[in-house]
């Protein structure tokens, strides 16, 4: 104990040491501080990089152009300004001991065979993204605030997937999550301004980026190789979304837009947006803030269908046939509307700021979902109608400060972020036909043949069950950080920082779910008691036909390929559960998924750059993180009596308790031996944790069924080693860049399927646990955005980017051999075994086309997304494996400048109608396709 007091007592001497010995010596030295804007608009330039002549001294001007070098000796100096696309400058400023030099500096864009070139909004927002990239001792990509702008994009997501190594998850068409170099969502971190967002998903940790308004943002960065001073939990990357702060003057953003959707024919989508800011007292306190509003429909066709093996392949055959088991036809109503609103006040002080953020984003879902049900391996068919109502709230609220001092600069942050998702009401109805398929059905050439084997008996389709859940999740974070960034001016040709810093995050979690319905005959027994209320069939019980809206008009389904053949009326399926609530039974195994969960981490980091005649960037650093979980839940067997009621018996509360360490050690490297090229290389070790209910100590036995679903609290984070090298290719016109990354991931998990024994009886087991063998997910990024302003007018105004990526991944997935003896005592054997597969979410190719065109008052851009096919869901054999189609889609983008502050905007998205599917092993057994239309909108944007 004495030695480790020893030890520590002259750990702390010695840091107070070096801080006193920087601290004397700073006091003697002078600082050089301003802005950097662009002379055509007095646009702030972001990524400007600002040094001293001949030296490695300066930096990088951050969002609102703001630059400042500190620990300069006095005396004159050639202070160089520096802009990718812009004209460089030269000035000769004094610096005197301990004073600060203001001066603000205005860069005019380069040009071309002595032709004066006007800044257009595409060509600032291409400069700044290129010149951030370039500027950063990392790898990272962004989308500038200017190309937000100009994108048709619905949210942030699809913002982010416009970018090289991600694609988007979509649900009826609309961007929501992105996978990030082939990694689905729960494998990133999602940031505002630095801060953690709280996971909106039920049971993982993604994060639905739908609820992030593109109009409230002054950027998106992707991290793709981090460093020690950010969470250590992101394995395909950090994406931080970067809040707008206020700027000098009275300046304001007015936009509205009026929409159409011609799946359905509405005319009623709109979004509109606002945001206002100004700064006071000397330009001292800014304060500026954001509100959007939006509605849009978006209903879809859907079809979904499951697959059984016929019988195993044949000499000749690549798979095993399959037949049709389960074919779902499904028209989907759906209306979202959106609130966002942000609050950002920041005040200058002396050497320093203080910032306060405040979000907020809510997305109501008012959703009608009418299925027809081919249970082709049951022999019956059902008609299904959802309604149900979901809404979304986040909330994120950050302080920040930075102060430099003479000799060292610190930053802080603390914050609150809030995520809830509610689903207040789920309406489920059934409706089912007995003995529904001919003899002459063909279920074994894919679904289309399906539907017309079915005799669509309404006469003798009952109403079979009715269900009322609900459901809500909470997730509410705290944080606190620290950092201290001390440089050494080790002479004029090698600069280095020494970066230190704390941070602890806590997270409290709870989820409440809740189900009634009604038991097996209960339908039929209103009914026989209410013959004068319904029309009934020869075995009284209640008709479908009782529930038909006459009035619907579904028109063509699945672009023409399927017909659909009825809607049931949603108010008078709620008109019975009203008038029969009291025949409802509640579902009490339901609450086994319930569960609260506490996560704490406590992290601390170390750091270095160092800086050798901006020829080598050298970054080693190391980051240690504590974790600590708690969890929640009840135990218990369900169990189903003659009269269908489902109960709870041996229930029993549980807890569970996990804590563990890890050491992240990452290293960077960037060498740049000329001022045209750069090579990045980048080795860093990060984690990913568990699934929140993958770690609920819950258990759930069916003895009905022969099933039991558990949760593993001793579930193992997965630990990964990344690796990148990236070569950077930039000058006036543009930047190329094609890099390579390999990730090897050790202790992914995932739900296997085993067989165990209770009280003599087999049991099929479901739960997470951790894989034996690593997986491997590697690949290339190819960018390039450039323009042609070298060439005479009218060609000099297109502006092009276009990025291409392939991404391949191996992994092992658990496998069930499931053997019978042909022998006595014909026994069944159940063997554990895994196979190779990709990882699932992960498409083979991505790549993203944007061809701009800016002339005076005109702006236009069309867009190209195309990704790749992508495993979907794993299937019990390779045979039943999902995969989605591959698909492009095209967008388009237009702006007219009426006048200098008045711009009319016209947006169309998925020019093509292309829709969106998944197979089985060949296209021929589509398990998915879903139609959702184009869409388009025209509005107005004003500037004050």
């Amino acid at each position: 104990m004495k030695s480790h007091r020893k030890r520590n007592l002259s750990i702390l001497t010695m840091l107070i040491l070096v801080v006193f010995l920087a601290n004397a010596n700073a006091q003697q030295k002078g600082s050089i501080a301003g802005k950097v804007f662009d002379a055509s608009n007095n646009e702030p330039l972001f990524g400007a990089n600002v040094f001293i002549q001949n030296t490695v001294i300066g930096c990088a001007s951050d969002l609102d152009g703001t630059y400042r070098i500190d620990n300069v000796d006095p005396g004159k100096y050639s202070v160089v300004y520096r802009y990718l696309g812009y004209q460089t400058k030269i000035i000769e400023l004094e610096i005197k001991p301990g004073k600060t030099t203001q001066n603000d500096v205005s860069l005019n864009l380069d040009m071309i065979m002595g032709e004066e070139i006007v800044v257009t909004a595409q060509l600032q927002g291409q400069a700044a993204a290129i010149n951030q990239q370039v500027n950063s001792s990392t790898i990272i990509n962004v989308v500038s605030k200017d190309k937000i702008e100009e994108l048709p994009d619905a949210n942030a997501a699809e913002s982010v997937g416009r970018l090289p190594g991600i694609a988007v998850q979509r649900d009826a068409g609309e961007g929501t999550k992105v996978v990030v170099r082939g990694l689905s969502p729960k494998y990133n971190s999602i940031t505002v301004n630095g801060e953690r967002i709280p996971a909106t998903d039920a049971e993982d940790r993604s994060v639905d980026l739908s609820m992030i308004s593109s109009d409230m943002l002054e950027g998106i960065e992707v991290y793709k190789a981090l460093t020690p001073d950010k969470d250590g939990d992101a394995v395909g990357g950090t994406v931080n979304f970067v809040v707008k702060k206020a700027s000098e003057g009275f300046k304001g953003n007015v936009r509205l837009n009026g929409g159409y959707n011609n799946h359905e024919s509405d005319y009623g989508n709109y979004k509109g947006s606002f945001s206002i800011g100004n700064r006071f007292w000397n330009s001292k306190l800014g304060v500026l803030a954001t509100a959007s509003i939006q509605k849009a429909n978006r209903s879809s066709d859907v079809l979904d269908a499951a697959y059984e093996l016929i019988r195993e392949k044949q000499e000749g055959e690549d798979l095993a046939p399959v037949s049709v088991r389960n074919l779902n036809l499904g028209d989907r109503k759906e209306i979202r509307k959106r609130y966002g609103a942000s609050l950002t006040l920041d005040y200058q002080i002396p050497n320093g700021n203080i910032m306060l953020n405040s979000l907020y984003s809510r997305t109501e879902r008012d959703e009608s979902r009418m299925r027809k049900r081919y249970r082709v391996a049951a022999s019956y068919v059902e008609y299904w109608l959802r309604t149900r109502e979901i809404n979304t709230d986040l909330f994120t609220n950050s302080l920040t400060g930075n102060h430099q001092l003479s000799f060292m600069k610190i930053d802080w942050r603390t914050s609150y972020s809030m995520s809830k998702r509610n689903m207040p009401w789920s309406h489920d109805s059934e409706f089912r036909e007995t003995g529904a398929f001919s003899n002459d059905l063909i279920e074994d050439q894919g679904p289309l043949l399906i539907p017309e084997g079915a005799k669509n008996n309404i006469a003798e389709t009952i109403f079979y069950q009715d269900f009322i859940d609900s459901e809500e999740i909470e997730d509410n974070d705290y944080t606190a950080q620290v950092d201290f960034k001390i440089p050494f001016l080790l002479g004029d040709k090698l600069n280095s920082t020494f970066k230190l810093g704390g941070k602890y995050r806590s997270k409290d979690r709870e989820r409440n779910k809740g189900e009634s319905f009604t038991p097996a005959f209960e339908i039929d027994k209103i009914g026989a008691e209410n013959p004068d209320l319904f029309d009934l069939t020869r075995e009284d019980k209640i008709q479908l036909s009782n529930f038909v809206d006459s009035d619907a008009d579904i028109g063509e389904f699945l672009n023409g390929d399927y017909e659909f053949p009825l809607w049931l009326d949603e108010n008078k399926l709620d008109n019975f559960y009203d008038d029969y609530r009291t025949r409802y039974v509640r579902n009490y195994p339901i609450d086994l998924e319930d569960y609260k969960a506490s996560e704490s981490v406590s992290a601390g980091y170390t750091m270095a750059e160092f800086n050798y005649d901006d020829l080598i960037i050298f970054i080693p650093g190391i980051r240690y993180e504590h974790t600590k979980n708690d969890y929640s839940n009840i135990w218990g067997d369900a169990v189903v009596d003659d009269n269908g009621n489902t109960t709870l018996i041996n229930a029993k509360d549980t807890t569970g308790t996990r804590t563990y360490d890890v050491f992240l050690p990452m290293f960077h490297l960037r060498v740049k031996p000329v001022d045209w090229f750069d090579i990045r290389l980048a080795a860093t070790k990060t984690l990913s944790r568990p699934n929140y209910f993958n770690l609920v100590p819950w258990e759930r036995i069916t003895s009905a069924e022969g099933t039991v679903e558990r949760g593993n609290p001793d579930l193992k984070h997965t630990s990964v080693w990344n690796y990148d090298v990236y070569l950077s290719f930039h000058n006036n016109l543009g930047l190329f860049t094609i890099g390579g990354f390999y990730k090897n991931l050790e202790n992914i998990d995932y739900i296997r399927t085993s067989r165990i024994t209770i009280n003599g009886k087999g049991y099929s087991l479901a739960a997470p646990e951790n894989s034996n063998s690593d997986t491997k997910v590697y690949g290339i990024e190819i960018d390039l955005q450039t323009n042609l302003r070298f060439l005479p007018n009218p060609f000099d105004g297109v502006v092009i980017g276009i990025n291409y990526s392939r991404i391949e991944s191996e992994t092992y997935f658990p496998l069930l051999i499931v053997e019978h003896e042909t022998t006595p005592p014909f026994r069944t054997i159940y063997l554990d075994d895994e196979r190779k597969a990709t990882m699932p979410g992960q498409a083979d190719n991505i790549a993203n086309l944007s061809l701009g065109y800016e002339k005076g008052p005109f702006s236009g851009r069309i867009s190209m997304v195309y990704q790749g096919e992508a495993l979907q869901t794993i299937g019990s054999r390779k045979e039943l494996d999902g995969y989605t189609n591959a698909f492009t889609r095209w967008d388009f983008s237009a702006q007219y400048a009426l006048y200098e502050n008045l711009s009319i905007i016209v947006n169309l998205n998925n020019l093509t109608n292309k829709s969106e599917g998944a197979y089985l092993g060949s296209k021929i057994y589509p398990t998915a396709e879903e139609y959702f239309g184009m869409t388009a909108d025209v509005g107005v944007k004003y500037k004050f």
